[in-house]
């Protein structure tokens, strides 16, 4: 991207900046389009030794130089943007840096406030494209001392999408980001906002904190919060979901790079369905202060002792709840997945005030791997589910696939059986084997979609869009 007197530019590449080419043309601005850098190997940038990448866009510049002497060459980039701050920042062959919908999941504690080259980050805040959240853009610009401008539409995106026509790619809004570029790379102050005013953030997620007990004193933990659209569900108070996440290993994104508890395929479910969402991170995950709990045990004594620990974070969350009038603390739905539906049912077996429903996604306790056999029965965690059994009262709704990777189908379907000849009231959702690991079901909600409208409306969950 380099500013041009006159004359046109010949593309041979279609790309994210392509589409508004003519509208930075007419702003003086002209587009070289280079495809993402990669190799024979198949390897794209962010896998590529940074030397190589250094390379590639030293060639890109000379390469323009030579073509069109005398140009200001500036860099621009989409999505994946980490890799041009930290190569291109320093390089002398560029001037400015513009980045579009930068996808930064994994650089919350990143900081470029000491790049020698200007940056501007343009970014919708109603998209629906998972891998472009708006929050951590605009933290990350602030740290870093780039600008910002925010690209506003009238309203939120109807669905999750980051096609080519999508908010995420500002479709439609080619002239404003064309104008707002020029003048940038003029030396002008651009507006912090373009397009709509006041636009809203997608789902009105936020970033919310509250305090868990700690080995010492307490920590602060880090949850995600997602409000229904108030245009088709009203203001609230709205019913409200809590998911427990499953557990983590150190490789985690969420421990490795501290990343969001954020799963929003799952959270649409019930935000469509007019519930909020409130998504905690467990302490040592996200920014979550405190240590994760590891070290437990097959052999452990007590089979709920694993979710007794996680439950420790979430009960607080549930007090937090009622700090919020947009929430409604007296129609609360526990749900988790893995160690986090096992945590989602013990919390259900202590009748908390204001609980309604708890759902288990292939939540429980393991103890065998994948070589034993398909008729192994995992004792502790059919005891686990007896003693929940005995103290649970309200109505529960388990999801579980036959090919889950931690039990077996004749451990998920006695561990149920035990809960209710225990007392338990619950209705057990046991899928077929499906493609992949059938742990992680929570993930493909057509498996469980009308499972979940009929359990929602039996524990008087039920709302209507405007």
């Amino acid at each position: 991207m380099f500013k041009i007197e006159a004359g046109a530019t010949a593309l041979s590449l279609g790309g994210p900046w392509v589409r508004g080419v003519a509208q930075l043309q007419a702003q003086g601005v002209a587009v070289v389009y280079v495809d993402t850098p990669s190799d024979a190997a198949g390897r794209g940038m962010t896998q590529r030794p940074p030397r190589e990448f250094r390379q590639d866009l030293a060639a890109v510049a000379k390469e323009v130089r030579q073509r069109f002497p005398g140009a200001q060459i500036h860099l621009a980039g989409l999505l994946w943007v980490a890799p041009l701050l930290d190569i291109a920042g320093d390089m002398e062959d560029f001037g400015k840096i513009v980045l579009a919908a930068s996808g930064l999941l994994d650089n919350r504690t990143s900081d470029w406030s000491n790049l020698r080259k200007p940056v501007l980050m343009l970014h919708t805040s109603t998209a629906q494209c998972d891998a472009t959240p708006f929050l951590e853009a605009q933290a990350i610009a602030k740290r870093s001392r780039f600008t910002f401008v925010q690209v506003g539409y009238r309203r939120q995106e109807e669905k999750d999408d980051c096609g080519r026509n999508s908010q995420f790619l500002m479709a439609g809004q080619e002239a404003l980001v064309a104008k707002a570029v020029a003048e940038w790379l003029d030396g002008k102050e651009v507006a912090a906002t373009i397009g709509q005013t006041n636009p809203l953030i997608a789902w009105r997620e936020e970033i919310v904190s509250y305090q868990a007990p700690g080995t010492f004193g307490s920590n602060r933990l880090e949850a995600t919060l997602l409000l229904p659209e108030a245009r088709r569900f009203g203001a609230g108070p709205y019913p409200v979901m809590v998911w427990n996440h499953g557990d983590v290993s150190l490789d985690h994104p969420a421990v490795r790079y501290k990343s969001r508890i954020r799963d929003l395929g799952l959270a649409r479910e019930f935000l469509n369905l007019g519930t909020a969402v409130l998504m905690p991170a467990r302490k040592g995950v996200g920014m979550s202060e405190g240590t994760y709990p590891r070290g437990f045990r097959a052999g452990d004594a007590d089979p709920v002792y694993l979710a007794r620990v996680h439950a420790e974070d979430i009960v607080p969350a549930l007090a937090w709840l009622k700090t919020r009038p947009e929430l409604d603390a007296n129609r609360v739905i526990l749900a988790g997945q893995s160690a986090g539906g096992f945590t989602a049912m013990y919390l259900a077996s202590q009748n908390l005030g204001g609980m309604i429903g708890a759902i288990d996604f292939a939540g429980g306790r393991t103890n065998m791997s994948e070589a034993q056999s398909p008729t192994y029965l995992n004792q502790m965690m059919v005891d686990g589910f007896a003693e929940l059994g005995k103290t649970t009262r309200i109505p529960t709704l388990w999801v579980f696939a036959e090919n889950d990777s931690r039990y077996t189908a004749e451990t998920i379907r006695t561990s149920y059986d035990a809960f209710q000849a225990a007392g338990g009231k619950g209705r057990l959702l046991l899928s077929p084997p499906l493609e992949g690991d059938g742990h992680f079901i929570y993930a493909k909600p057509g498996l469980w979609r009308a499972a979940l409208k009929e359990y929602l409306s039996e524990i008087g969950v039920v709302t209507y869009a405007k």
